[in-house]
């Protein structure tokens, strides 16, 4: 693991929340004296830390254990957000290192330029931040917030979260920040403190997608908090749902509690209970699918597995587009399948979860959302023993990630794909699979 810069930013990330040491201790363990640790944490990206010191920083930081690599990596976007977001800002972890790119790749150029265009776009379209403090917050500003987020939501579906979590981690703090600033009547306060909210359920979840777990949680937390404040049950809902998916998912590597993830989607069936059909019944049953698929229950998932299609005839037949909340808009057959196949994965069906996974409908997925749906299928198809169908769709996604989608989540699903393969048959995917998950730190 080695870092593309070393400033103030990523120096303080490694010394004081990786490592957790004083400037003295970290002089001593990297063999330099504490006066040159107070010059490397002065460092910009227009001079940053260079040659043997850069050298002694990316050795500690490529013996960093997991959980030190997930707060170094969480710090670096959290310090980075305490400055204002401008456009030519680099991006967290892209998946395609610009090094990599030929030089004379016009649509690789130009997705990077559109890339930092969004993050300024996405700044001024969610917090003004040339607003004083003292200034009043009223009703237009919350509705700023609020399509500023939806047009994040639309992105994220578009190219993965790794690429905008630090945009939107940026845009969170601003927006935190009016809260605490600004002057507001009660219906403003509780329009912004839902839209901020709102802004946190999603930068959360963009974070869950950049395996930046601690970060996901402190989001979710604060949007559960601004819910609270603003008296927000489909806020409550939306952050209880993507909470779940998140501890639901860490479960895997012992990190996090099936059990608590059904806590959380009681706590969401509860809040809509009443509400007419929709495609938010669906989400609560599919992610009660998926708790009960983890610890092994198989009534369970079947039950709750069978209440999602049901709810989603529902939801198709009574609930217009345009009446659906914008954050539910994903929710369609394809997902349904795809958590059903997963469920079936998880209690050991593997040939009949490769067979549910083959029949997505893809074409009613977004880009990020299409690749995750082929990244189960290849796992599936791995674990089911079909190692050639699992190389062929899983090199298709390894394509999808090193061009235009960035998610180390759907990496992640390709674990079991890296395990199956051999000398004979995966040269290639493994070669591929290591090159991008050294660039997002993670180990399957």
């Amino acid at each position: 693991m080695i870092n593309n810069s070393w400033t103030r930013v990523e120096v303080l990330a490694l010394r004081v929340d990786a490592l957790r040491l004083t400037q003295e201790q970290f002089a001593e363990k990297l063999g330099f004296k504490s006066p040159t640790i107070r010059k490397w944490e002065r460092a910009t990206k227009d001079r940053p830390v260079r040659g043997e010191s850069a050298q002694a920083l990316d050795t500690w930081l490529a013996r960093l254990d997991d959980d030190q690599r997930a707060r170094f990596r969480a710090a670096t976007v959290e310090r980075s957000a305490v400055v204002p977001i401008v456009a030519d800002r680099t991006m967290v972890a892209d998946s395609v290192d610009p090094g990599d790119r030929p030089v004379d790749s016009r649509g690789a150029e130009d997705d990077v330029v559109k890339r930092r265009q969004f993050g300024a776009l996405l700044t001024a379209a969610l917090v003004d931040s040339s607003t004083s403090a003292g200034s009043r917050i009223g009703l237009g500003d919350a509705k700023r917030v609020i399509d500023g987020v939806a047009r994040l939501r639309r992105r994220e579906q578009a190219i993965g979260g790794v690429t905008l979590v630090e945009e939107a981690v940026g845009c969170l703090e601003l927006a935190k920040n009016r809260l605490d600033t600004c002057t507001f009547d009660e219906a403003a306060g509780r329009a912004f403190m839902s839209a901020v909210g709102n802004l946190a359920t999603t930068t959360g979840w963009l974070a869950y997608d950049a395996d930046l777990h601690s970060l996901a949680r402190r989001c979710y937390a604060d949007a559960f908090s601004l819910a609270n404040q603003a008296g927000d049950n489909d806020l409550t809902v939306h952050a209880c749902l993507n909470a779940a998916s998140q501890l639901i998912s860490l479960s895997h590597r012992g990190q996090g509690n099936p059990y608590r993830a059904l806590s959380l989607v009681t706590r969401a069936r509860d809040l809509t209970r009443g509400d007419p059909p929709g495609r938010v019944h669906t989400l609560i049953a599919t992610r009660e699918a998926q708790a009960y698929a983890v610890i092994r229950d198989r009534v369970g998932f079947g039950r709750a597995i069978s209440t999602a299609w049901r709810e989603l005839d529902f939801a198709l037949e009574h609930e217009l587009d345009e009446e659906c909340a914008e954050w539910l808009r994903f929710v369609n057959s394809a997902e349904v399948r795809c958590h059903e196949a997963r469920g079936f994965g998880e209690l050991g069906q593997f040939a009949k979860s490769a067979d549910l996974s083959a029949g997505l409908a893809l074409d009613q997925a977004g880009a990020r959302n299409a690749a995750n749906y082929r990244a189960g299928w290849a796992a599936a198809l791995a674990k089911a023993g079909d190692i050639n169908g699992a190389v062929a769709q899983g090199l298709s996604v390894l394509g999808d990630l090193e061009r235009s989608v960035s998610s180390t989540r759907t990496l992640r699903l390709l674990g079991p794909v890296r395990s199956a393969v051999d000398d004979r048959l995966g040269d290639e995917f493994r070669e591929r699979f290591d090159k991008l998950a050294r660039k997002a730190v993670i180990s399957v």
